[in-house]
């Protein structure tokens, strides 16, 4: 590299606007100096500071010219690197066809070139283009074979673009962890070698693997760190695209005001870097969460955006479409049609070997519109290479044979490489000398060689030529010249071709017909399989476990003809295997349990081998599972009804039924035919078998859980009583320790009374004094009593109000204070106040005791959530008559409130945030029972996190 342009390269990254003018400046000065092949390369320098700065796009019109002039002067290395920086540009903006066609030219000039690092930059290009034309497989082909190149070069920053773009192929394929350790590799490659752009991007990639795997924080932190990082490197495509992914992100987390402005910005970004495939997506984004909103003007303004840039974006990316419409002119054939017609010609096989070249050469003009064709093939002694076919205007110039030894490059090619010699521009072109000479023109501009193969030996090739202009060859041109040349590997090929046409023939008769069967039986299983899902979809929707074995024993006797069907459940911690649910012929059997020590038992081995057992005759294959003696034990006499006919079964099936790896019992299907089973039918056993161990388990699961929770609203209930009775016991200490007092004053007054009359000292002072005693300690006793009496009654009546669910006419004030009675205590010792607003005279014809629990509950999950470490909490208990005979009753707190994320479960069972402190997660949710099953009302709650939280209730006056 020159020294003044090595020198401003390294300040590109610190500098890059100085970079960018002082390159200008350097390739104006070389263009003077007349010298081209630094003018060019400071031009490719200036356009990889720009691409980092996201206006590579304004030096398209610049990169053309300088691939003009590197053709005119045959400097193929500036070439290639101009054709590699527009296939990028023309990538970005999503013009595809553009891009593969400026991509496969710089491939092909670098095989000629051997310029691995530029070949290499084309490959990753090219799997790029069909990772974004959903081509993964072609993608992944591109990006590898671009990794087996770099084994030979020690290029890190290459290297880490290779592996990133391998990464994003497997995240498109939905390979998260492959994709993960991709990036993973090339950031750790890009922090050993400082390449700052490709850190920021592996930490965008990173960060939407985290997004696809649903961790949204790490995915944000991922995405930010790219975010910061793209800007200290001033790396402008990359913030719009992180943009992007940071504005779905926050989409997903339901933050759409900071999801638009991310929008927003990364929609600017786009139109700075001209990437069309960007603004498709940031676009389609704004209408869609403007639409959400309801902001209707907004969201059409950028919809009717998104449909001009997708369409856009769709012709730039589609290849030619006037071709589709050749198809429909009837007075030209298309290039495809005349090819079938050519390998339709009976020439080609029963004619002379030189009449079919010609004819492929004659027609290989109109399908490639070519001004030249001509077959060349070598000699058996590989001496010389003689044309056997020309076909055009200049064929007269072209050689009838010249010595292999004069065409030395051409024949070194031929012999090394299968692939089509692809000469755009035949100054850039290797062989440009040979061909010249060997088609006899001098003026030769662009040429297509096809080598011909047999045997995988090289015999010769087919040349297509332009002689009055350069030209392009396309993919089709090339694909086409390929077929041709494989027509001529057919003419050479004839007599093998038809002894081997005889043999695939043939083949080809036999393998339709296993086709044929193939086709049966996948039609079979495919009756099955939709069979089967919806036995599953029956099988799974019951929770009781005799319906299930019910739908089981149908669905397999009607495919398999199944006599017995049963399930057994395998208890390890008994060491048995329980048969709940036996079916002989449609009909019930007894239920009976097996001991899984006893292993001449078929059910025992499957269990314990948790594999499937298929026997067509047991007494020729019991060997297999069991001893001699397991064929008196294959029924259990116990099972049977009286009525019942014994049977010994002969066929048998028996699948495990396995969760998760764990074995929790099988079923077993049996016959007394001997054969009466197929393969296919063990195949649909283990499809039941996996239903019904769902099902089963599902089952199982669901009773334990109704004994659960039947075991805790027990608890809670009489968790309730208890500390009801803890209440009223506390009340209660207050008037009896009173009169017990009292009536111990009263006992030693009256002793020393007696005392003074025993001793004739009494006063009548004395007797005033002791009267008037005596009628303070009644009014006292009898006071003391009254309230111990009056809180006796209230405890029995909430005590069998809250144990009972008797409907009765009660007063809504008076109901409220007696429950209110028994934690009044409890709510004075945490120093907290409750307040009662109901009018006296309401009354309902409803549950009393269900009503005292639904208040207890609001009392004590108030004084546990709402007031924890808090104090001077304040509650309001209020009353309202509704319309429509309802009453309104309203429980309100000014605790710490409720979070949102959980105000939605707070009515669900066992969803507390107090687990194991006291909290059982069944407090409101046995509200909610009670108000809306019992009671027959409603109830909501509202609440504001700081402020707390109002509970309403509407209860009809007489339900």
């Amino acid at each position: 590299m020159n020294r003044n342009l090595h020198r401003i390269v390294k300040t590109a990254r610190r500098h890059p606007r100085l970079a960018t003018c002082l390159l200008g400046q350097l390739s104006q000065q070389a263009s003077a100096a007349g010298q081209t092949g630094l003018q060019l390369d400071a031009c490719y320098q200036r356009y990889l500071i720009l691409e980092r700065l996201g206006q590579a796009h304004t030096m398209q019109s610049e990169l053309e010219h300088g691939l003009h002039i590197a053709e005119q002067q045959q400097l193929t290395r500036p070439a290639g690197l101009m054709l590699l920086a527009l296939g990028r540009i023309n990538y970005t903006q999503g013009a595809y066809r553009d891009a593969l066609m400026y991509w496969t030219r710089c491939v092909d000039l670098s095989k000629f070139n051997r310029d691995q690092v530029t070949l290499v930059e084309a490959h990753i290009g090219l799997g790029q283009i069909y990772d974004a034309l959903g081509d993964r497989k072609t993608a992944a082909r591109f990006h590898t074979d671009a990794g087996i190149l770099l084994e030979q070069l020690n290029e890190p920053y290459l290297l880490c673009k290779q592996i990133i773009n391998l990464g994003v192929n497997e995240l498109n394929t939905g390979e998260l962890k492959a994709a993960e350790a991709c990036f993973l590799r090339a950031k750790l490659l890009a922090e050993q070698h400082a390449i700052h752009e490709y850190l920021a991007e592996t930490y965008w990639y990173l960060g939407q693997v985290c997004s696809r795997n649903a961790q949204l924080e790490t995915a944000e932190s991922h995405i930010r760190t790219a975010l910061d990082l793209a800007d200290a490197c001033n790396y402008v495509w990359l913030k719009g695209a992180v943009l992007d992914t940071l504005a779905d992100i926050l989409r997903a987390a339901g933050q759409l005001h900071e999801a638009l402005d991310a929008y927003g910005k990364a929609l600017t970004y786009s139109g700075k870097v001209a990437s069309r495939r960007q603004k498709v997506r940031s676009l389609s984004a704004l209408s869609e969460i403007h639409e959400q909103q309801g902001n209707w003007q907004e969201a059409l303004h950028f919809a009717r955006l998104h449909q001009q840039t997708s369409s856009e974006l769709s012709e730039l990316g589609t290849m030619d479409k006037f071709h589709e419409l050749r198809a429909y002119d009837l007075s030209h054939k298309s290039p495809v049609e005349v090819l079938l017609e050519l390998s339709s010609k009976r020439l080609l096989e029963e004619g002379q070997q030189d009449e079919a070249l010609q004819l492929i050469a004659n027609t290989a003009l109109g399908i490639l519109n070519t001004e030249l064709a001509a077959v060349f093939l070598i000699d058996g002694n590989e001496v010389g290479l003689h044309c056997h076919a020309k076909a055009g205007a200049h064929q007269a110039r072209v050689k009838a044979e010249m010595p292999c030894q004069s065409l030395p490059l051409l024949m070194h090619m031929l012999q090394q490489d299968e692939v089509p010699l692809v000469g755009h521009d035949m100054r850039l072109h290797v062989v440009a000398a040979e061909m010249r000479t060997l088609l006899g023109q001098e003026n030769l501009h662009s040429a297509l060689e096809i080598p011909l193969r047999l045997h995988g030996k090289s015999v010769g090739l087919i040349c297509f030529a332009q002689v009055s202009g350069m030209r392009n060859w396309s993919r089709e041109d090339v694909l086409f010249g390929c077929h041709l040349g494989n027509l001529i590997q057919q003419v050479l090929s004839h007599a093998e071709h038809a002894q081997t046409q005889k043999r695939l023939e043939a083949g080809l008769l036999e393998r339709t017909a296993r086709l044929q069967l193939q086709t049966e039986q996948l039609q079979q299983a495919h009756k099955h399989i939709y069979q089967l899902s919806e036995i599953g979809k029956e099988i799974t929707a019951s929770l009781d476990r005799d319906i299930i074995m019910e739908i089981v024993y149908r669905h397999v006797h009607e495919l398999m003809g199944a006599e017995v069907f049963a399930v057994g459940i395998y208890r390890p911690e008994q060491e048995t295997i329980e048969f709940p649910c036996n079916i002989l012929r449609g009909h019930r059997m007894l239920p009976y349990i097996r001991d899984i020590k006893e292993k001449d038992l078929l059910s025992v081995w499957c269990v314990s081998h948790q594999q499937p057992i298929f026997i067509s005759d047991i007494y020729s294959e019991y060997q297999h599972y069991i001893s001699e003696a397991g064929l008196n034990k294959l029924t259990v006499d116990s099972a049977y009804f009286a009525d019942l006919e014994k049977i010994i079964p002969v066929s048998h099936i028996y699948v495990p039924l396995t969760i998760k790896g764990r074995t929790i019992g099988l079923i077993a299907i049996q016959s007394t035919q001997k054969n009466a089973f197929q393969r296919m039918h063990l195949d649909i056993a283990m499809m039941l078998a996996a239903y019904t161990a769902i099902a089963v388990e599902n089952a199982e699961t669901y009773q334990q859980l109704l004994k659960a929770q039947q075991i805790l609203i027990s608890q809670e209930k009489l968790a309730a009583l208890g500390s009801l009775v803890a209440g009223i016991a506390h009340e209660l200490n207050t008037p009896i320790g009173n009169s017990l007092l009292t009536a111990t004053t009263l006992q030693e007054q009256s002793a020393l009374f007696l005392r003074k009359l025993a001793d004739n000292n009494l006063k009548r002072s004395d007797l005033n004094q002791f009267s008037a005693t005596i009628n303070n300690a009644n009014d006292l006793l009898l006071r003391n009593l009254m309230n111990a009496s009056d809180l006796v009654s209230s405890f029995k009546q909430v005590s069998v109000d809250q144990t009972s669910q008797k409907r009765r006419t009660f007063n809504l004030r008076r109901t409220s204070m007696e429950v209110i009675r028994t934690l009044h205590t409890l709510i004075h010792k945490q120093g907290h106040t409750l307040e009662i607003d109901i009018p006296d005279d309401m009354e309902l014809n409803s549950f009393p005791g269900p009503y005292g629990q639904i208040l207890n509950n609001f009392i004590n999950n108030a004084l546990l959530h709402a007031f924890e470490n808090r104090e001077n909490g304040k509650m309001i208990l209020r009353a309202y008559k509704a319309p429509d005979n309802q009453v309104q009753l309203i429980f309100s707190d000014n605790g710490k409130g409720i979070e949102e994320q959980d105000l939605r479960r707070i009515f669900d069972p066992f969803f507390t945030t107090k687990l194991g402190q006291g909290g059982s997660g069944l407090g409101l949710s046995i509200v909610h029972n009670l108000v809306t099953t019992i009671m027959c009302g409603s109830i909501t709650v509202d609440s504001t996190p700081g402020l707390g939280t109002r509970f309403c209730l509407n209860l009809p006056l007489n339900p």
